[in-house]
């Protein structure tokens, strides 16, 4: 109990550190457009192989998290970080950032799968509020992270201004911190000597993702769901700059969107209280309307006054629909799993997430070479809602039942079995 305790009360202080690149993610494309003069294809060209080097880290990753365990893994993916933005730094060629990409991809794949699992691992197996534990601390992890994101995103861009390396070295600070950090990590149940091989341990596991519905439908869900946020982050922050938003007022309104992003974190408890089993339901649903409602809003033509207000609070809709999914999804991913096929599920996760990421961003560039930011974003809201739609009734009768209505199969990993 003293070591679960104690990863405990570390986690939801390491976790909001080691999220994301604070400081840096803000000025990122600013950073290689001007400092380090790459053109803008290329940047896209970066983007596009770290989501590519993303697929192709989850199965390595895997592995290695089985190998040498949750712990070690994590504290190699934060030094593996380190690398990555001291490569950036001195890096003026574009090999040089895309081996850097690849460094990073594996960084944040070890990481996906490793923290959460620790997390997960860390809170007593026999606790009939096990979920609940994990959702609590998990909300108050991700809320912290966009707490600190919001603070960041306004200084980065006025610390850019004094000088372009004054954000990724503030980074690379607050990675070194991370890494100290989860050297403190208790491993809970480390690699055993005498282990059946990862690779059918894997392929088990990808077995059980297909053969469950309920995890099978959790995955499908997940991987559309995070596809469509993954367009929304340059959709929505072009049709701002396409109406005329000036890129200060840009950056103080993603800040406040970040902090209502870390509330619906933090409180995601009231919204599944309310739901209950309807709860992916209404984000999901949410999401693509709000969607729908920000491009549509422009093609009515409007004033500019009203048009922002409606945009913004669509905005504030998909931000706490994205808050409440960072933590439910890996709540509802976690029950009826245990330390055996925990890590793999977080893997395929991450793996189907990243597909639909690469499948939908290259459909989103090309809507945009066909047509302009706001009717783009209203036919992909069109689309959203079509998808969403096909998925959540895909998904009826088969996630969100009481646990004696599932089969033995379904439970085969439940952590009270």
């Amino acid at each position: 109990m003293k070591k679960e305790n104690k990863n405990l009360r570390l986690y939801p202080k390491y976790r909001p550190l080691s999220r994301d690149f604070l400081f840096f993610y803000t000025i990122n494309v600013l950073f290689l457009t001007q400092i380090k003069k790459i053109d803008m294809a290329s940047v896209v060209l970066i983007d596009t192989f770290y989501a590519l080097f993303i697929i192709l880290c989850q199965i390595p990753a895997t592995l290695i998290v089985e190998k040498i365990g949750r712990k070690k893994s994590v504290v190699v993916g934060n030094i593996c970080n380190a690398i990555y933005l001291i490569i950036v730094i001195n890096s003026t060629k574009l090999i040089q950032f895309l081996i850097a990409e690849l460094i990073c991809a594996l960084a944040f794949s070890l990481k996906d799968i490793g923290e959460p699992s620790i997390l997960h691992e860390s809170i007593d197996s026999s606790s009939v509020e096990k979920s609940n534990i994990f959702a609590r601390i998990q909300g108050n992890a991700v809320s912290g992270y966009y707490l600190l994101s919001a603070i960041s995103l306004i200084l980065s861009g006025f610390l850019y201004e004094i000088n372009g390396y004054i954000p990724l070295l503030l980074s690379l600070g607050i990675v070194i911190i991370t890494i100290i950090m989860s050297t403190r990590f208790e491993e809970v149940n480390p690699p055993q000597a005498e282990k059946k091989n990862d690779e059918e341990s894997l392929k088990e596991a990808i077995k059980f993702s297909i053969k469950s519905k309920r995890c099978r439908c959790l995955l499908i869900y997940s991987a559309v769901f995070y596809g469509i946020i993954s367009v929304l982050s340059t959709y929505e922050i072009s049709l701002l700059e396409n109406l005329g938003l000036a890129s200060k007022y840009i950056g103080i309104s993603f800040a406040i969107l970040n902090i209502v992003s870390a509330i619906s974190s933090r409180k995601q408890y009231i919204f599944h209280k309310k739901f209950k089993n309807r709860t992916l339901s209404v984000i999901g649903i949410l999401l693509s309307l709000s969607i729908i409602m920000s491009g549509g809003i422009v093609l009515l033509e409007f004033n500019l006054p009203f048009t922002l207000i409606i945009i913004f609070s669509m905005y504030i809709i998909k931000y706490i629909s994205v808050g409440l999914y960072n933590v439910l999804l890996i709540k509802y991913l976690t029950n009826f799993t245990n330390s055996k096929i925990d890590t793999k599920i977080f893997a395929v996760n991450s793996f189907a997430n990243s597909v639909t990421s690469v499948i939908l961003g290259l459909s989103a560039s090309k809507l945009l070479k066909l047509m302009p930011i706001t009717n783009a974003m209203f036919t992909f809201g069109i689309f959203s809602l079509v998808a969403m739609i096909i998925t959540l009734m895909y998904m009826k009768n088969k996630v969100g039942l009481e646990p004696n209505k599932y089969s033995n199969y379904e439970l085969k990993y439940d952590s009270k079995n």
